[in-house]
């Protein structure tokens, strides 16, 4: 594995979306979302995305230019069509716009139907833990069915993320999918050929598998929900959530014959001192938190992480250090590198040899 500066990748993934025609503002956005992922941690969504965009572009999921529309506006919510734009441009500014109405209005609602895909969604939420707010956000997208209902093993929805910021001298920053896995966490598994760590999979004959393949046989097996075999229903249940509030609340559900990679969003911000006050609210989730990471770990030495705090390490140290590229980035990055004709950027020095960094 790897190291690479985290700024060159950066521009390598801008470069090789602007080569692909990609309006140059948009390509930066999307790049930046991309590397935030994978300095997070959630390498699924980050650099190794990159050949399925190119891809995308060339077939016109993606739009390269234009604008979205704000369709619908009040004082305290607005929707919005998102053109295929990408994700990363969409959402960003409909946070920024939700967090400026948030200076006046303590709860602010927005939703955007069918822009391009957006990524890791924990990527979008520090902006919203510096401004002292909490944000939700629910997304997904109606062309891809990967996920049954409890019960049954015909694939209806799809992993179905959703994410959630908390801000506090310990803030959270949670994005979880509804399913045990994510779409991408099996494809990459299919992709290296391997098992997955559990039976995430339920085959189409009803059975439980650790095999990626199911999902894509004839029939398609699904991955299980939340909850598994036992307590499938309470993730189904919150997936079931995530579809009405991203899709049919913005008008962008399952109704209609959809493509993949067009997602459907809602986001709401709170201004959490509206209500109780600013002192009284961050004096009790300090308290709350505070509570979590003191509780006794079950192995005596492995202390509660809350929802972020690994991610937040995890990017500090790929700054300083240089992202790690694991082999699928590699070949993700190659593979966009042979399409765009953008030269690879080079490996880190290793700091401990003076050779090429790796780990």
């Amino acid at each position: 594995m790897m190291r690479v500066d985290t700024a060159a990748c950066r521009a390598f993934a801008r470069d090789a979306l602007h080569a692909k025609g990609l309006r140059e503002d948009l390509a930066g956005q999307t790049a930046g979302i991309l590397i935030e992922a994978d300095l997070m941690g959630h390498n699924t969504h980050g650099i190794a995305q990159l050949p399925a965009y190119l891809q995308q572009i060339d077939l016109g999921g993606m739009a390269c230019d234009g604008a979205f529309e704000v369709t619908r506006d009040a004082p305290a919510a607005f929707a919005i069509a998102g053109n295929r734009l990408p994700g990363a441009h969409v959402l960003t500014h409909a946070l920024r716009e939700a967090l400026e109405r948030s200076r006046v209005h303590p709860v602010v609602t927005a939703t955007i139907a069918d822009c391009f895909h957006i990524g890791a969604l924990q990527t979008y939420l520090p902006p919203v833990i510096e401004q002292g707010r909490i944000a939700l956000i629910f997304t997904t997208d109606p062309g891809a069915s990967s996920v049954a209902p409890f019960g049954a093993v015909e694939p209806v929805l799809t992993s179905n993320p959703l994410a959630f910021a908390v801000p506090g001298a310990r803030p959270i920053m949670a994005d979880i999918c509804t399913s045990l896995i994510s779409n991408g966490t099996a494809a990459q598994a299919r992709q290296a050929g391997e098992t997955l760590p559990g039976a995430y999979v339920l085959g189409s004959d009803g059975r439980t598998t650790d095999d990626p393949e199911a999902l894509f046989a004839d029939p398609p097996g699904t991955i299980l929900p939340l909850g598994g075999t036992g307590f499938g229903h309470k993730g189904f249940a919150l997936g079931l959530l995530v579809e009405t509030l991203a899709l049919a609340v913005p008008g962008y559900g399952r109704s209609r014959s959809r493509t993949t990679h067009g997602e459907g969003v809602f986001v709401q911000v709170i201004d959490p001192g509206f209500f109780a006050g600013d002192a009284v609210f961050a004096a009790e989730i300090d308290a709350l938190t505070g509570a979590c990471v003191s509780a006794r770990a079950a192995d005596g030495s492995t202390p509660v992480r809350l929802p972020g705090q690994g991610a937040t390490r995890r990017r500090k140290e790929q700054l300083d250090r240089g992202l790690r590229l694991a082999p699928h980035m590699i070949r993700a990055m190659e593979l966009a590198s042979q399409g765009t004709g953008v030269s690879m950027p080079p490996a880190l020095p290793d700091r401990a040899t003076g050779g090429r960094a790796h780990d």
